[in-house]
């Protein structure tokens, strides 16, 4: 009666497989197929190898579990009946480091925690100190750079274009501010701020200046065409015409507009202006 290891053999030839190709589907070395099919057991790793090797094959090659499972079944009670044997030789193992230190060990374990605690805390002030150094080595230009301009003289302005001037800004340390520069014109107009007003100015179809002016601000203009002023806050602000300080040309809240001319001034949207002792409005504004 032929071996499983004849059969297989048999069966691998009928479909034309080599041990190669077998060796390169299993991932299993074609010398432990040829020891299977000679029916070799020494020459295999062992018994679970030599079983699970019988399994690839014959699973490899369409065979039902019948065809092997006797071989198995063999296999597994030769196995069982082979005693459990130990080494003859000796194995030297090393011992087993232990926690355990000596006195002067624990000395020094001790010391060089308590110097790297020290390190760490001299480290941390360094760094602490050299950072409090930086921060005072910054300010210091600080304050130099914002007593300067208290002490300085104030610098003569640069020339203005035609129609507009840099916007001046009341000086708390000073009871006035000083005039704004004004380019030359035959009409000249400074506008002043005491609360908060939105004011436009417009040199005949031109816009000259356009923006919210907070309380203590001061802007002048200056051109030869008619200057027209247009003040969202009557009562927040006062003007000054060709050097004439005008009072204010309407009561807080109230929107007006202005036309100034070289000879005289011009409200175009009306307001009751209270009546002198002569009964005449005030001078420059047309009836």
């Amino acid at each position: 009666m032929a071996t499983l290891g004849e059969r297989l053999r048999a069966e691998r030839e009928k479909r034309g497989l080599t041990i190669e190709e077998l060796a390169q589907r299993t991932r299993i070395s074609a010398r432990f197929f040829e020891a299977i099919e000679r029916g070799d057991t020494a020459s295999l790793p062992g018994g679970f190898f030599y079983r699970s090797f019988i399994r690839q094959y014959a699973r490899l090659l369409d065979l039902p579990e019948d065809a092997y499972r006797s071989e198995i079944e063999r296999s597994l009670a030769e196995e069982s009946q082979q005693p459990l044997s130990l080494p003859d030789r000796h194995i030297d193992v090393p011992p087993m480091p232990t926690a355990v230190r000596s006195r002067k060990e624990e000395v020094l374990w001790w010391a060089a925690r308590a110097g790297g605690l020290v390190g760490a805390l001299a480290l941390c002030t360094a760094a602490y100190i050299g950072w409090e150094r930086w921060k005072s080595s910054q300010s210091a230009p600080a304050v130099a750079e914002t007593a300067a301009p208290k002490a300085a003289e104030p610098s003569a302005p640069a020339a203005a274009p035609t129609g507009f001037v840099e916007p001046q800004t009341a000086q708390t340390s000073s009871p006035q501010s000083p005039p704004p520069v004004i380019s030359s014109g035959t009409v000249r107009v400074i506008v002043r701020a005491s609360d908060l007003s939105w004011v436009g100015v417009w040199q005949g179809r031109k816009f000259l200046f356009g923006d919210l002016m907070r309380a203590g601000e001061v802007r002048g203009f200056g051109g030869d065409d008619v200057l027209r002023v247009k003040i969202g806050n009557a009562g927040g602000v006062t003007v000054e015409w060709n050097g004439q300080p005008l009072p204010p040309f309407g009561p807080r809240g109230q929107v007006r507009t202005v036309e100034f001319r070289s000879d005289r001034y011009e409200v175009i949207q009306p307001w009751t202006q209270p009546v002198t002792e002569e009964g005449a409005p005030p001078n420059g504004v047309s009836p």
